[in-house]
């Protein structure tokens, strides 16, 4: 029995993205770097997952060292795109002047901390030594009063007393030779 082909050059691959190409060129322009459509999917996808798997990072955290890396494909080199070295080197210096910084604000607290209950116990007995000063200022007040008053009222009588006296002494000793 006899076939009819269709030879390749007719046949048209209708794409909604791009439009209508014939098959042929379509198929061609896939294979890339002489290597087939199949072995070029190979690259991109893993085959026992189906998972992309055109790009590998794989990270070095070896102290001093630290970078990200890229391999391109099953068979690419890998390649360094990110270091980490100074990052970590200017993180580590920021935490250690942050703790010194935080060291020295602690010492500053407890200084204050110190000082303030210093203060504290000052004022408490500056307030002791005002309220005694206070108790014994008004005990001298009133013992001040208490004799002035006593002077108030004895002095007429002493006044009186000394003027008897200066008037029987004086008639005693008048004329007197002492």
């Amino acid at each position: 029995m006899a076939r009819t082909r269709v030879p390749s050059e007719q046949l048209n691959f209708r794409s909604a993205n791009t439009g209508t190409t014939l098959l042929d060129t379509y198929l061609e322009d896939a294979e890339m770097g002489g290597l087939s459509l199949s072995v070029l999917l190979q690259k991109i996808f893993n085959a026992a997952t189906g998972n992309v798997d055109a790009f590998t990072f794989t990270y070095d955290n070896t102290a001093g060292a630290e970078k990200m890396n890229l391999k391109i494909g099953t068979d690419g080199a890998t390649a360094e795109i990110a270091s980490f070295t100074q990052l970590f080197l200017d993180l580590n210096n920021f935490k250690a002047t942050a703790l010194n910084d935080m060291g020295v604000k602690q010492a500053a607290a407890a200084t204050s901390a110190t000082n303030a209950a210093t203060s504290e116990t000052n004022s408490e007995t500056s307030n002791q030594s005002s309220i005694a000063a206070k108790v014994a200022s008004e005990a001298a007040r009133d013992l001040s009063q208490t004799y002035a008053t006593q002077a108030f009222q004895t002095t007429p009588t002493t006044i009186a007393e000394n003027i008897i006296i200066s008037q029987m002494y004086g008639s005693l000793f008048n004329g007197s030779s002492l």
